[in-house]
């Protein structure tokens, strides 16, 4: 770990700690799926000037959002931005392992290495936007294509496509309603669906606010 991510990892160390203390892993929230047993630390990777990283705050800002109206005290934690790089080749490979269903994968180094719970790589490469769980269940790493690549060029997809795949890093699946945010495989949902002149985030299905609920309950603490 070089000099830049011990800073980093002792500013997300002070950050948490002010969201109260946490446990070292996710745990299971049944069904396959993971809920945070603790306020996940998110750390945005890009360049300084990439437009995304104002519509990956407003991502992060609408699930908190969606947790205020529930009712539960869960919260994607305080949010640090890092311009490491990180190889398009590893991002394609997860991509791949994602969309090939083959469940948590063996993260690549560079990535474990990197301080937080929740990365989030804002990525230029060509590859399916994906959420990826390391095999210990410690990190998720939310892959995302580039936006100067059909369809995220088009208006409102890219805000939308973070948001969708956080959703799966907070434990959520695909469902096959193309007019909400988590529709996906194998239904015939894409991210050009997403598309609107007017910039918004596509609703929640109540069967996923309920799942919501039982993953992260009105009496949610972290350990």
């Amino acid at each position: 770990m070089n000099r830049r991510h011990v800073f980093f990892f002792l500013l997300l160390l002070l950050l948490s700690a002010c969201a109260g203390p946490h446990s070292d892993s996710p745990v299971s929230g049944g069904g396959g799926d993971k809920a945070w047993s603790k306020v996940p630390t998110v750390v945005f990777v890009a360049p300084e000037t990439d437009p995304r990283l104002q519509v990956a705050r407003a991502a992060v800002d609408f699930w908190n959002r969606t947790f205020v109206e529930l009712g539960t005290p869960f919260r994607l934690g305080p949010i640090v931005h890092i311009t490491d790089i990180v190889s398009i080749d590893d991002l394609q490979t997860l991509s791949a392992r994602v969309v090939g269903r083959r469940g948590p994968t063996a993260l690549p180094v560079s990535i474990q290495n990197m301080p937080g719970d929740l990365i989030v790589v804002l990525s230029e490469g060509d590859f399916i936007s994906f959420a990826a769980r390391s095999l210990s269940g410690a990190k998720v790493v939310v892959g995302i294509r580039s936006h100067r690549i059909y369809p995220l060029t088009l208006p409102n997809v890219v805000r939308n496509v973070i948001a969708h795949e956080l959703g799966h890093a907070i434990g959520l699946r695909h469902n096959d309603d193309p007019t909400t945010l988590m529709c996906g495989r194998p239904a015939p949902c894409r991210p050009a669906d997403f598309q609107s002149q007017t910039e918004r985030f596509f609703p929640l299905t109540k069967a996923e606010k309920e799942r919501l609920m039982t993953m992260y309950p009105t009496n949610w603490q972290s350990h």
